[in-house]
Parts: structure tokens; sequence; C-alpha cells
């Protein structure tokens, strides 16, 4: 029996429990078959192979980075629920390089200035350019 048989239309039916026995060069024949029959998407065997050979110490640390992003993540919004204040300002301290406990009276002035616009919504926290580029990205 075939791992897939073609129907009407060129559509095809994937024999998931052959698939994934399948060794590696032929499975990422398969999946860039699978791909073009999404509206006949090309994406070239050999980048499937190269996913598929990836070296287990790669995926790992791959897993590790997102589960260490999603520590961060969670915690900075409850940061961020708790005081959006001194969450936002906390964040322009890191990102200007300005330490709380040594900077000048200006700086923490012109800090707290800042600060209030952003939480006021006057003045965006984030570059509007890098959320454009974001949504632009997901979109495509």
């Amino acid at each position: 029996m075939p791992i897939f048989s073609k129907k009407k239309k060129s559509k095809e039916v994937f024999n998931c429990e052959k698939i994934v026995k399948q060794p590696c060069d032929k499975l990422a024949q398969t999946m860039q078959d699978m791909t073009y029959c999404y509206n006949e998407t090309v994406v070239p065997k050999k980048h499937y192979k190269k996913l598929l050979t990836k070296q287990l110490e790669e995926v790992v640390a791959d897993s590790v980075a997102v589960n260490m992003v999603n520590a961060y993540y969670k915690t900075l919004a409850e940061f961020n629920k708790g005081n959006r204040e001194w969450f936002v300002l906390a964040i322009l301290c890191i990102e200007l390089g300005a330490e709380p406990d040594k900077a000048s009276a200006q700086e923490l002035s012109t800090l707290q200035m800042i600060t209030s616009n952003i939480t006021g919504n006057q003045a965006p926290l984030l570059n509007p350019d890098i959320k454009n580029a974001f949504e632009g990205a997901i979109k495509a």
C-alpha cells in the first residue's frame, strides 16, 4: 500500500502510520510532497532533511531556550500587572543603561517623565517599526 494515494484534483491522502516509520530521506520527500499539496507550495526536500537531521543537542537547546524565554515572559508579565509604572521604568533603565541607584537627579527625572508619557499612552514603549516588522512577518 503506498504512503499516499492520489484522489481527484490531485488531492493526496497521507497514511500517518507509515509516514512516521520512514527513514529520514524518504520522510523529507514526503514532507515536501505534503507541503506541495497546500496551494502548490514548493519547499525543497533538502530543507526538511536538514531539519530532520538536526543534532539532538540543538533540539534540546532550542527547547531550553523557549522554556527560559517563557519563564522570563511570565515573570515580566506579572511585574507589568503588579505596577505598570515601575515595570516601564525598569525596562527603560535596562535599555538606556541607567542604573537607578547610581543615576543623577536629572536622569531620574527624565526617566520618570518618559515613563509617565508611556503609561499615560502618550508615547509607545515599543518602537512602532519593531511592532510593524513583527506584524508584517506573521501575516506573510
